[in-house]
């Protein structure tokens, strides 16, 4: 999947096509279920925006604390991760503080993990310097920045996609939109559907537009969020974090079952992803507890701390 996002690979681009019509659901999943990524991304901007813009006053302060949130949240998923795997104990440090894809050549693993680190910079980037600038010139840069992907080549873009740089576009679209809520009240106009949606197929399969395929899923989905139950939503948001740290470890527990058995059986493929996402969202819930009440016992040892110095 990381093979896709990265590069446009024009075999994979056509085998999704021509399967689409038999395996609808999951042809769609496979190929374009990276297009959440982005939109974790655009979230990050618009919400750090929403919550900062213009109002950090102690920039270490911030860093230590999402750093120390993102480390809660995929310490313990990393360590079990790496229980089974003769992994160095550098290499286990190197994904505990989020800098294995700057310290270590292709060693990116685990592969979902590679996101906390791109977070991680761009707190550390909006802490030190975004927060200073007007998200209009964030966004222009970002395009500009985007533009120059078309004219390097695809490993140079693979290496970007592993840092900020390659996301850049999308978090300043975040940005952006944090402070100019009308524009998304005009996404959401009905005409506007079909021009993303068409551009968007258009982009999965172009090498050019491809570069711009994660933010164009972006303003697709902003354009039907009208349609999409809120309320839902919200409950599925609570859990999104931990649902994205906590996925690869059943990923990985469901591709030792063998669903050889199935074939071409669209029947059974369904009823397996279905009983897939249920497990994901369930281990996610159970996860989410354990992860509040471990934040939970560093705020009181926190406090405890604070009344033992006074």
């Amino acid at each position: 999947m990381l093979i896709f996002r990265t590069y446009l690979n024009i075999s994979n681009a056509e085998y999704f096509l021509n399967n689409i019509t038999n395996h609808p659901i999951l042809g769609s999943i496979s190929y374009l279920g990276w297009l959440g990524v982005p939109m974790f991304f655009f979230l990050s901007g618009y919400g750090l925006q929403k919550k900062y813009g213009g109002k950090i006053h102690n920039q270490f302060s911030f860093i230590k604390k999402h750093y120390l949130k993102l480390l809660c949240l995929a310490g313990p998923i990393i360590i079990i991760n790496n229980l089974h795997a003769h992994i160095k104990i550098v290499h286990i440090l190197g994904q505990l503080t989020f800098l294995n894809n700057i310290l270590f050549e292709n060693n990116i693993l685990p592969a979902a993990f590679w996101y906390l680190r791109v977070a991680l910079q761009f707190y550390i980037l909006y802490a030190l310097f975004f927060f200073r600038i007007k998200p209009k010139y964030l966004l222009f840069s970002g395009i500009v920045i985007s533009i120059c992907f078309i004219f390097i080549d695809d490993q140079v873009t693979r290496l970007f996609k592993y840092h900020f740089i390659g996301w850049f576009l999308d978090f300043a679209l975040g940005c952006y939109f944090a402070v100019n809520n009308n524009c998304i009240k005009q996404i959401e106009k009905k005409g506007y559907i079909f021009f993303f949606f068409v551009i968007l197929l258009i982009s999965c399969v172009n090498k050019h537009l491809w570069i711009f395929c994660d933010t164009i899923s972006i303003l697709f989905l902003l354009s039907i969020k009208r349609f999409i139950n809120i309320k839902l939503l919200i409950h599925i948001g609570t859990l999104s974090a931990v649902l994205y740290v906590t996925h690869p470890l059943v990923r990985n527990l469901w591709l030792y079952i063998n669903i050889d058995y199935m074939k071409d059986n669209i029947l059974l493929i369904s009823i397996s992803l279905i009983f897939y996402f249920i497990s994901c969202i369930s281990t996610a819930f159970i996860y989410k507890y354990f992860y509040e009440y471990v934040i939970y016992f560093i705020k009181i040892k926190r406090n405890y701390g604070k009344n033992e110095s006074q």
